[in-house]
Parts: structure tokens; C-alpha cells; sequence
């Protein structure tokens, strides 16, 4: 029996070799399936073990004849390398000797050695190779995660899926490419040990276990836990795994056991402690237990999971206070721990209700007292414990400062202003004391819109806390309250770098929103929405932020969730409004039919179905739902502005000057009416009645909110009344507010019947000069060189000369105020 060939290796001094050798072997020869052959590759293996060592001994100089010699240095065929292969084989050759070294085939670095080997690097070669690798890895996939990418990057497997599905299958394709994008792995860093062992079986059944632990399938686990712990009980995972089993099995002492093991094998791993301090927490050994939480809050230093231990520990061995504290600091960490509040919210109850005698009557400590009120949502009693209390003495600071927070929580905010008034003025040499006063009392100003008042609070604070999140959040309040965002947004971004609270973010949301920047709005409602699944309005504004930008399906999610939450059912309207954008007219009209059937004394849902029609150019249709709308609220200005607009759409002028009539006398401070009926009369040769109409629009409507068109259609109304004087100086004004090319053709014709001839024709020499293309300009400007050229005149008087008609009807521009959006939102 030739011992190397067996072993597949070349003979060698390198016990590492030789058992890695050994290791490989043993995946090809199971000791229950081949009893015969293991005991042959086993005696090999002690076998070369043992030459090894004669070989390596300086002074052994074994008789070897020039034939062993010669057979030592040419292995047998079985252990020969291949004669010359194509790439793809010879790539897959290292490959499989790289997978089956366990030491190599977890080494990143060995696989890009791999990769960067030029011979590799044509374009059908690598394609070729990746086939054939990833067939190979379909067997052979237990990779750490950080090679598996390495190689995907590479290969770009996951760029493949489909046509690796149609060449593989698609169970096994989906299954191996999992493994490129899980959040955990299983670790590979422990699994060498003295004796080489199958490790492929050995992840399997390590992995099987995680996977049956998931599910809580505990049978299947203890099979595989079995099967991997024959092979390799010192593995840390699996004794994770082992000890986790165990717990599920409510066996706190045998996992116990296997966790010290596992400590043994890594004193410092963190998650070691926090398996044994919770599997001493199920035993009630509390102090134990929090020993064991103090170890891992050492090793991770505000770990949510070693306070809440520390916390129900201290709660366990009747420790109220230093529970408390640890409660405090663990929500103060994690707002988001809505378990830590209630257990902080009963921990305050209980030790509100010890700090009274049995009778109810007597006090240990009035402070502590009033803030274990105030803790526990009972600010009504925190009010009357310390208002009694003021009837025998004065309050201080303190008590004040309780006062005016409980005050201020049951919304009688001028009472608590005062009473921070009186914190205030007893701590002027207390000023880091007092910077928590006026923080408070900003925010109470702030809920009396005295913000200007409240900054004032606010800016002391930041003087003696430059980095005090909180006050930088208020003072970003009260200036996004009034309007001013864009500063808002500056101190709410300082806030959100001290510290994430999620009021922080929809604050700085509700920024983003008011400016219609949307997508930044989104990030900030969906980690609202991450704190607390159940604020309503994060919802909707985060559905109505993927509406704005387009994502209609993650806007029809998150509107029907808003929904469902209790959002007012006038969001259907909005929801309409994503089908339609998403291309479904008739899934939006008839959502809004069926709200409209339900609610029939809703006008704002005839004016959306209105749009819905108006935007599919369904005129008619549109006037209809309008026209409702105007009935059901005939005094609101939007239904009748909308069926003027259809009206002058579809051209019918009796009906829409009645309509702008109406619109003009309802709400005589809005221009836009008064102007399309000026227009209107205009277009119809109704001179007298359209000066009449302009003058009531200048009297009526300011003069900084006046449409610069007036200008140009109070010098057309003028120039038709032949007033050509006052004409001329409303077109003059209309050229220098940027009607230039609308009022230059009447302003020369005004020149001109005043005989300013010169002027006229500078004029349109000007106009010219800019754009050529006018011919009605150009004969205007021939007859007026004609005149010039004959200087015709009879009795000393200059001839009257006739310029062109001007055109009918007139080109008058239709004013852009009041713009309609295609679909009204919210």
C-alpha cells in the first residue's frame, strides 16, 4: 500500500499537509458507508504521520534505494498534477484544491490571487469559468459571505439569476444566491482543530441547526446539533447554537454548562454574557444574572440588551431606585423601547404609591414625589399635591419648575408661564440650573405663539449649551411654525447630529414637506414611522411624498395604510388622484363617484372628479361635476372659478360673463375674474362697458397685486375709443412691465393718428431691428415712409394717411394668474 497515494499528496515533512490531505480523503470515504476503505486511508494517514517525522529528524538517514528515491520524488498517478488543460480546467483544478484546504478556502486574499491570474482574464474564459464555478458551488457552497462577493463581483452571478435559473433550476439558483445577500453568516474563523475532520458536514449541520432554530423546529434541531457536535464541539457557533437549543427547551442549567464552555474558548465575546445573564435571569439567580449584564456592558458599552437586564435585575432584588435609574438612561439611549417606558411608567407608579404612609397622608420627600407624578402621567395630582403645599409654605425653584411642567402638560399655559417665571428669577446665579427653566419656557411660549419671546428663552439656553439638541429642536420649532423653514432646517439638522429622536425627524419632515422637497421629507416620515407604526400622519405624509415623486405604488401603500389607521376619509381623494397619475382614469373616477354617492353634500369631491375629467380634456363632463360643486357651496369661490374656466373653454360667452359677473361681485378682491371679463368684453367690441370694467379693477384690487396686463388691455379698450393719447401711455407703461411685442404695434398706431410720425417710425425701426419677422410691422412702416418720401400736403396741412386694419378679433394674451394645478390636492 503506497501510503502518499492513498493520502493523494506528494510524500512530505509538512504535518499540516498531511492532515489536510487526510481531511480531504475522508469526504470520499465515510467510515459507516466504506468501513474498509476509511481503515486503510486511516493507517495511511498514522503511516505518513510517522515518516514525516523520520524524515524531518536532522540525523535520520533512512536507506532508501535510487528507485524509492526517484518514487519519492515522482508521486504515483493517482497523486500526479494533469498534463497541459485549458484555462477553464486548470482554473477549476485550483479552485476545487482551494475549496478543499479549509485554512485557503476562507482566505479572501487566496481567491483574488486567484482571479488576478492573467491567464484567466479573457472575456469567454471568465464566462466559461463562471458557469463552471458556480455548477461547482451549487455542491460545494459553504463560503464566507466576504469571499462570496468577492466572487460575484467577478462573475456578476446575481446580474444572471434568470439565465442561471433556465441552466441550473431555479430552487438551487435562488437558494446559493441567498447566500450573497443574507444579513448574518455563520462564522468560519473556528474550525480548525488538532484532528481534521469532514467540515463541509459539519457546516451543514451547523447550518441546518440555525435554520430549524428559526423556524422552532426543535427536533430537527437536536439532529443536526448532534451530527455537528460529533464532529466539532468546540465551534462557537455551535455552541451558541447548542446553548440557544437548550434555552428553547427551558434547560437553563444545560446551557449554562455549554456556555461556559464557550466562555472558555472566548472570555471576551459579548454575546456570550448576554446568553448566560439571560439564561441566570429565567433561573432568578438576579444576582448572577446582573453580574453578568455589568460583564457585557463592559464589553459593549450602552448595549440596549446589558441595561434592560441590569434593569430588571436591580427591579428583581428590590433595588426601585437604581432600577429606576438604569430605565431612565436605557430610554433616554433607545426612545424606541416602548417595553423599557412601561416598565420605567409602572416602576414610577409603584414607587409613587411607597413614598406615602399607610394612611395617605404624610410625605417623605414633596420633590421626589411630584416627579414620580409627573413620570407616571398623573400631572393633575403633581398640580395639587404642590399647590396644597403652597398653602402652608412657599415653593421653590424646584417646585416651580414641577409646577409650571405639570401645568403646561394639562395645557394651562399662562399659569405655567408663571410659574417658570418664578423658577427664573430664583435661579439668576444658578445659570445651568436655569437654562432648564427656560428651556421649558420656551416651549410653554411657543404654545402661546409668543415666539419671538420664546427664542429669546431659547437662545440664553444655547449660550450656556451650545449643543443642547433639545433647544436647538424647539427654536427649529417655532421657526418652522412660522413659516421660516429654511432656518428651521438648520437647527433641526444640529439637533438630528446630537441626537436621533424621532420628533426630530418629523419636525425637520414637516420642513422639508412645506417646500415641496419630497424625497427628503420621505426619509425623515419613514423613520417616524420606524419609531411608532401607529402616528397616523406619518403615514399619510410619507404616502403623499411617494405620490409627489412618482412612486405611485409605495403612495397607494402607505395612503391605504393611513387608511386603515383612521386617516379622514377625504384621503380617498388623494388616492384617486395616484391612480389616475398611475394611468387608471377609470379606477380614480371611481373612487371618486363612490365618495361623492356617500357624502352627497361634499362639493371638494365633485371639484376632484371635475379634474379627473378637465385633465382627460372631457370638457363637458368637467363643467357638469363643477357645476354640482357650485351648488352644493354656492358661496365657496373655487367651484364658480372652475366653471368659468370650462365655460370660457367651451366658448360659450353669455354663460361665462354671467359666471365672471358673479365671481367678480362675491369676492371682489380677487383679480383674476375682472380680467377675463374685461377680455371677454373686449373680444366682443363692448368698449364703453370694458373701460367700465377696468376702472372697477383698478379700484378694487391693490395696486402691488395688480397683473401688468390691465395695461395693455386698458390701452386697447383706450385706442378703440380713440383716446389715443391716454393709450399711448398705457402701452408705454405695458412695454417697460415686459409687454413690449404685445403693445408695440397699437402704441405706433396711437403715434401715428397723433402725427408723431418720427416717433412711430423709430419705433418700429426699433422693433424690427429685434425680430424681422413682423410683417404687419413692416407695412405699417411702408405707408410711413411713403408719407415721409412725398411729404403730400394740400393748404399747408399734412394729409391724413391710413395704416393698415389692425386684426379682429385682437391678439390679446389671456392673464397666467391664478394657474389651475391639473388636479386639486389637500
Amino acid at each position: 500500500m503506497n501510503i502518499w497515494a492513498t493520502l493523494g499528496i506528494e510524500p512530505t515533512t509538512e504535518i499540516k499537509r498531511i492532515k489536510r490531505a487526510y481531511a480531504r480523503k475522508l469526504k470520499e470515504c465515510h467510515p459507516e458507508e466504506n468501513p474498509d476503505g476509511f481503515q486503510q486511508l486511516r493507517q495511511s494517514y498514522e503511516a505518513a504521520l510517522e515518516e514525516a517525522k523520520l524524515l524531518a529528524e536532522p540525523d535520520a538517514k533512512p536507506d532508501l534505494s535510487e528507485r524509492e528515491r526517484e518514487r519519492l520524488r515522482s508521486p504515483e498517478p493517482s497523486a500526479a498534477q494533469p498534463g497541459p488543460e485549458s484555462p477553464v480546467t486548470l482554473f477549476m483544478l485550483r479552485c476545487k484544491s482551494t475549496y478543499a484546504d479549509i485554512a485557503k478556502r476562507i482566505e479572501p486574499d487566496i481567491w483574488q490571487e486567484l482571479l488576478d491570474d492573467e491567464l484567466f482574464w479573457p472575456i469567454e474564459t471568465r464566462e466559461r469559468i463562471g458557469q463552471e464555478l458556480f455548477g461547482f458551488l451549487l455542491g460545494h457552497p459553504f463560503l464566507p459571505k466576504q469571499v462570496l462577493h468577492l466572487l460575484d463581483g467577478h462573475f456578476e452571478w446575481t446580474l444572471s439569476e434568470r439565465r442561471l435559473q433556465d441552466q441550473y433550476g431555479q430552487a438551487e439558483v435562488s437558494l446559493l444566491l441567498e447566500r450573497f445577500n443574507t444579513f448574518w453568516e455563520l462564522r468560519y474563523d473556528r474550525l480548525e482543530t488538532d484532528e481534521p475532520y469532514d467540515y463541509d458536514a459539519f457546516l451543514r449541520f451547523r447550518e441546518q441547526a440555525h435554520y430549524a432554530l428559526v423556524l422552532n423546529d426543535l427536533e430537527l434541531a437536536e439532529k443536526a446539533l448532534k451530527g455537528a457536535a460529533q464532529l466539532n464541539n468546540r465551534e462557537p457557533d455551535c455552541l451558541r447554537l447548542i446553548a440557544l437549543f437548550y434555552l428553547r427547551q427551558d434547560q437553563a442549567e444545560s446551557a449554562l454548562q455549554v456556555l461556559d464552555q464557550w466562555l472558555k474558548e472566548e472570555p471576551h465575546e459579548p454575546e456570550v454574557r448576554l446568553m448566560r445573564g439571560d439564561a441566570r435571569l429565567r433561573r432568578q439567580e438576579w444576582a448572577e444574572a446582573l453580574a453578568e449584564y455589568e460583564a457585557l456592558l463592559e464589553l459593549l458599552p450602552g448595549s440596549i440588551h446589558a441595561l434592560s437586564g441590569i434593569a430588571a435585575c436591580r427591579e428583581a432584588l428590590g433595588q426601585s431606585w437604581e432600577a429606576k435609574k438604569a430605565y431612565e438612561e436605557l430610554c433616554a439611549r433607545y426612545p424606541e423601547d416602548l417595553d423599557a417606558q412601561i416598565r420605567l411608567l409602572m416602576l414610577n407608579d409603584k414607587l409613587a404609591g411607597d413614598m406615602k404612609t399607610e394612611d395617605g397622608t404624610e410625605l417623605r420627600s414633596l420633590h421626589t414625589l411630584a416627579e414620580l407624578y409627573l413620570d407616571t402621567g398623573r400631572e393633575r395630582e403633581c398640580a395639587e399635591l404642590l399647590l396644597e403645599t403652597e398653602r402652608a409654605q412657599d415653593l421653590g425653584a424646584d417646585l416651580n419648575f414641577l409646577l409650571g411642567k405639570a401645568l403646561g402638560k394639562l395645557e394651562r399655559y399662562p399659569e405655567s408661564e408663571e410659574r417658570l417665571n418664578r423658577a427664573v428669577q430664583s435661579t439668576e446665579d444658578q445659570p445651568l440650573k436655569q437654562a432648564d427653566i427656560l428651556k421649558l419656557r420656551g416651549l410653554i411660549r411657543i404654545a402661546l405663539e409668543r415666539f419671538d419671546d420664546a427664542r429669546s428663552d431659547l437662545k440664553r439656553v444655547l449660550t450656556l449649551k451650545p449643543s443642547d439638541p433639545e433647544a436647538l429642536y424647539r427654536f427649529g420649532e417655532s421657526l418652522r411654525m412660522q413659516g421660516q423653514y429654511e432656518e428651521a432646517l438648520q437647527l433641526l439638522n444640529h439637533a438630528l447630529e446630537l441626537s436621533a429622536q424621532w420628533y426630530y425627524h418629523s419636525a425637520r419632515g414637516d420642513c422639508f414637506y412645506s417646500l415641496k422637497r419630497y424625497p427628503e421629507a420621505l426619509l425623515d416620515y419613514l423613520r417616524v414611522i420606524q419609531y411608532d407604526r401607529t402616528l397616523t400622519e406619518a403615514w399619510f405624509r410619507a404616502g403623499y411624498c411617494f405620490l409627489r415623486i412618482g412612486d405611485y405604488a409605495h403612495a397607494l401603500e402607505y395612503l391605504g395604510e393611513a387608511k386603515g389607521r383612521g386617516f379622514p376619509e377625504a384621503i380617498d381623494l388623494l388616492i384617486a388622484e395616484v391612480h389616475f397619475r398611475a394611468g387608471d382614469f377609470d379606477r380614480a373616477a371611481s373612487i371618486v363617484e363612490r365618495y361623492n354617492d356617500e357624502r352627497p353634500n361634499d362639493y371638494y369631491g365633485r371639484v376632484i372628479e371635475g379634474d379627473l375629467y378637465r385633465a382627460e380634456g372631457k370638457n363637458e363632463e368637467a363643467l357638469e361635476r363643477y357645476l354640482g360643486a357650485a351648488r352644493i357651496a354656492p358661496g365657496e369661490y373655487l367651484p364658480i372659478r372652475l366653471v368659468s374656466e370650462m365655460l370660457l373653454r367651451l366658448d360659450r360667452p353669455g354663460d361665462t360673463e354671467k359666471s365672471l359677473t358673479l365671481l367678480a361681485e362675491h369676492y371682489p378682491k380677487r383679480g383674476w375674474a375682472y380680467l377675463q371679463l374685461i377680455r371677454l368684453l373686449a373680444l366682443q367690441e363692448r368698449w364703453e362697458e370694458a373701460e367700465s370694467a377696468i376702472v372697477r379693477y383698478t379700484d378694487r384690487i391693490d395696486a402691488n397685486e395688480q397683473e401688468p396686463l390691465v395695461l395693455l388691455y386698458g390701452g386697447y379698450i383706450l385706442f378703440r375709443l380713440a383716446e389715443y393719447e391716454q393709450a399711448a401711455e398705457f402701452f408705454e407703461a405695458a412695454c417697460k412691465v415686459g409687454l413690449r411685442r404685445e403693445a408695440e404695434e397699437y402704441l405706433i398706431r396711437c403715434c401715428s393718428a397723433l402725427g408723431r410720425y418720427e416717433q412711430a417710425e423709430a419705433l418700429i425701426a426699433e422693433a424690427l431691428a429685434a425680430d424681422p419677422d413682423r410683417p404687419q410691422l413692416a407695412e405699417i412702416g411702408r405707408v410711413l415712409e411713403r408719407r415721409s418720401a412725398r411729404k403730400w400736403k394740400l393748404l399747408r396741412r399734412p394729409r391724413e394717411i391710413e395704416l393698415p386694419a389692425p386684426a379682429k378679433p385682437p391678439v390679446l394674451p389671456e392673464t397666467s394668474g391664478e394657474p389651475l394645478p391639473d388636479i386639486h390636492g389637500f
